[in-house]
């Protein structure tokens, strides 16, 4: 099974993303470790859009299985077309304020 979930931060896409990976023992990526090099020296710096590519495409062919989830999607259309599953997390706007 692939299933990738977006969704907008706090919507509960981690939460999801562990729960479905506990119960149909399939592992989890997250795009924010994708994105971020927390390897780096100085804190926030990005990865180069080819880095990210490479990076993610790595798990695409590596894993027969995967979830992936992140907030991300212009860097990320490989994995929503490889998905089975996509769930989108919406929350209401007065929650998301808040």
């Amino acid at each position: 099974m692939k299933i990738h979930i977006i969704g907008c931060s706090g919507s509960g896409k981690t939460y999801l993303a562990n729960a479905l990976s506990k119960k149909y023992n399939i592992s989890h990526f997250d795009l924010d470790d994708i994105q971020w090099d927390n390897n780096a020296k100085e804190y926030g710096k990005k990865r180069t859009l080819d880095e990210r590519k490479a990076l993610l495409q790595e798990i695409l062919y590596n894993n027969d299985e995967w979830i992936i989830e992140g907030v991300y999607y212009a860097w990320v259309q490989q994995s929503f077309d490889e998905a089975d599953k996509i769930y989108v997390l919406d929350m209401p706007g007065y929650l998301y304020k808040k």
